[in-house]
């Protein structure tokens, strides 16, 4: 059983030269608006795609193998007014594994609250301090989040910075753009909040001891593998009794829930039968999906 298991995660990478951080497929999706002109919409996908590729987010040197995928559709919902658009957000980011090709999802997140205006024209315009354009400044804001999550899972509260730089995003664009609003318990507001508060640190700790103490110790020992992410779920819950509710908790498990059924579909039976016990309990709206462990 333990073979299945090492199967999903361990494969041959290969090691090439360095370029930047991301390896992003942004998209444009257009199917509700009928009867107009589309061409703005395709020019718009290609310069989202080569403002997210070609920026430099960060300090660090990314090798190939090692560059984030992340995937971002801006769903545009409704024509408000003339070169005025009401859209869907949907981002998604995955961390590689080490000494692996295996991608574990990171997070995965539908904005709702992305009004902006664009003309064919129009540069997309982005400073890291100052409010430029509505989707510049909030698919600034998701790099970054992307950015802070991945280091997190490198090592312990890694990714600071890069909240950090979320925090001036919100707080320049806090007056200009919608989807920040704290009276909203599912934006970018409780996003950053829940990744910057020391109080909910248990949720950065958590992406690191998952996968740098867990996942990317696979392919040397599964079973002190095993027993890391089972030590992590277990705090992990001891914090959700006393913080319930929190936007960043369930994001967790709509990211991994069918990860964590993979993860230890080939532990041994009492390592299966803790991880049903712990999820069942955490995540109670995914108990048919974690079941699986039992049989």
């Amino acid at each position: 059983m333990k073979q299945i298991l090492i199967s999903i995660f361990l494969t041959a990478c290969l090691v090439t030269g360095f370029s930047q951080e991301f390896k992003a497929r942004v998209s444009v999706n257009t199917q509700k608006l009928q009867g107009v002109d589309k061409t703005p919409f395709t020019t718009l996908e290609q310069e989202l795609n080569s403002f997210v590729n070609e920026r430099k987010w960060s300090n660090h040197e990314f090798k190939s193998e090692e560059k984030i995928e992340c995937n971002i559709q801006l769903s545009v919902e409704e024509i408000i007014a003339p070169e005025k658009y009401r859209a869907k957000l949907l981002v998604q980011v995955s961390r590689p594994v080490f000494n692996c090709s295996y991608l574990s999802s990171l997070f995965a997140f539908q904005d709702n609250d992305v009004i902006f205006s664009y003309s064919i024209n129009q540069p997309l315009e982005y400073d890291n301090n100052s409010f430029q354009h509505v989707l510049t400044s909030t698919i600034g804001f998701y790099m970054n989040f992307f950015l802070g999550l991945t280091f997190d899972s490198f090592s312990n509260e890694g990714g600071t910075p890069y909240y950090n730089q979320c925090q001036t995003i919100m707080n320049y664009s806090q007056s200009e753009t919608k989807g920040w609003d704290p009276k909203d318990r599912m934006n970018r507001y409780w996003l950053i909040e829940n990744m910057s508060n020391p109080t909910f640190g248990a949720i950065r700790t958590f992406y690191y001891k998952y996968h740098r103490l867990g996942l990317d110790l696979m392919h040397k020992d599964i079973d002190q593998a095993l027993e890391n992410i089972l030590m992590a779920l277990e705090s992990l819950k001891e914090f959700n009794s006393t913080k319930s509710g929190t936007l960043m908790y369930n994001l967790l498990f709509t990211a991994k829930s069918d990860e964590f059924v993979n993860v230890f579909s080939g532990a041994s039976e009492e390592k299966r039968n803790r991880a049903y016990n712990l999820l069942k309990q955490m995540d109670p709206l995914n108990e048919s999906k974690y079941s699986k462990l039992e049989e």
